[in-house]
């Protein structure tokens, strides 16, 4: 009996470190729509009971958008205000049991998009090596931070990369890449030098990278591919625009008419416009390379006319097509109920905690107790 015990012990161990080979992060990746949750931001200043409320959601991610640990403008001194948040942030994190991906907003040579669309100074990282070097290297000090805790599920390079902010007349993907060869900007060197970066951090932390112009589903026409095997593409929606980021509420109502950026005409907008025009590119791109797609931030600034029904429509799509996601954002203390749904009218925030429910078939997919995920559950030959 005892022989049999020792060998069923052996077999369990076999049997974790043969899951964790595969790389137990990325894997949770793989896995279908698993990661749902909201962002959060440093200057929204929550505290761990904000924490332990988003968590009783049943979200089980916090997309953590950080400064960055170096200033943006020469000489690039540490900016240890942004250590200290970032690491109060985690904290948090690790305390309520919340997996995490830090998604960098700032750093050498590259400012927040937020304050670039406000008039603050362009970003000048798309054609400095050495801020491109500098900031590649931050990455890598980031990651080497916090590595070990297996809460930390992935790395996001940078927000919303725009190098060509200025021009607005830059509506589609080609207008985009025929701007970006004749100003020589090769944003996939760019990119690659951060990977191979964080690298020599980190052989396996999942690696989060955004697409042009606010990462912009249509934008995914020109997406990269990069050499690494642990990657993943993170895109933004807000469309339509007229709809999800019209400043005044309840001017407008979905299903509608609006402009559509694809078409640069209006269209009648519902759930399967959004699938099948909206996504194209995006769902072109998951089935040429099977990365895992993280729709990274969506959501609706104002009440609408039929805005519980555009989100439930948002979230459907991302679980028929897999992806992951976070909404923006959470209890960020606007003074108003703008993109907070705890503050619109109760159909809004139910529509949000509905999608944080597991019920029906989805009970017997995962079992998450205590940062243990075991899929699938019942198992017929492999148990992660």
């Amino acid at each position: 009996m005892k022989k049999h015990l020792n060998i069923c012990y052996l077999l369990f161990f076999l049997l974790i470190v043969s899951a964790y080979s595969q790389n137990h992060k990325y894997e949770l990746w793989k896995t279908p729509s698993f990661f749902r949750g909201f962002n959060l931001l440093p200057g929204s200043n929550l505290k761990l009971i904000d924490y332990q409320d988003l968590k009783a959601t049943g979200a089980n991610l916090a997309q953590l958008g950080i400064d960055g640990f170096d200033y943006v403008d020469p000489p690039y001194e540490v900016n240890t205000d942004a250590i200290t948040a970032t690491d109060s942030m985690v904290k948090h994190c690790k305390t309520v049991g919340l997996y995490y991906t830090l998604t960098v907003r700032s750093g050498p040579g590259r400012r927040d998009v937020y304050f670039e669309s406000v008039g603050e100074p362009k970003s000048t990282i798309w054609k400095n090596a050495t801020e491109q070097e500098k900031y590649a290297q931050m990455l890598k000090e980031i990651v080497e931070r916090y590595k070990d805790d297996s809460l930390f599920v992935g790395i996001g390079l940078i927000v919303e990369p725009n190098p060509l902010f200025e021009n607005i007349l830059l509506l589609n993907a080609k207008m985009m890449k025929d701007a970006l060869d004749k100003d020589s900007i090769d944003f996939k060197a760019i990119n690659q030098l951060f990977i191979d970066k964080i690298r020599n951090a980190d052989t396996t932390i999942p690696i989060i990278i955004q697409n042009f112009k606010y990462s912009c589903p249509e934008f995914f026409a020109i997406v990269d591919t990069f050499s690494d095997k642990y990657y993943l593409y993170e895109f933004h929606s807000y469309r339509p625009i007229g709809y999800a980021s019209n400043n005044t509420p309840n001017s407008v109502t979905y299903p509608g008419k609006f402009i559509s950026i694809n078409d640069l005409t209006e269209i009648y907008f519902d759930k399967n416009v959004l699938k099948k025009n909206v996504f194209y590119f995006v769902d072109s791109i998951q089935k040429a390379t099977g990365k895992p797609i993280f729709l990274g931030e969506f959501g609706i600034l104002y009440e609408q006319g039929g805005g519980p029904l555009f989100l439930n429509d948002m979230y459907e799509i991302c679980m028929e097509e897999g992806w992951h996601f976070a909404i923006w954002d959470f209890r960020s203390d606007r003074g108003s109920d703008a993109w907070d749904y705890e503050k619109k009218s109760p159909e809004y925030w139910q529509t949000v905690l509905n999608m944080f429910k597991i019920t029906g078939a989805e009970d017997n997919q995962y079992i998450v107790r205590d940062n243990i995920v075991i899929y699938p559950n019942p198992a017929v030959n492999y148990i992660h």
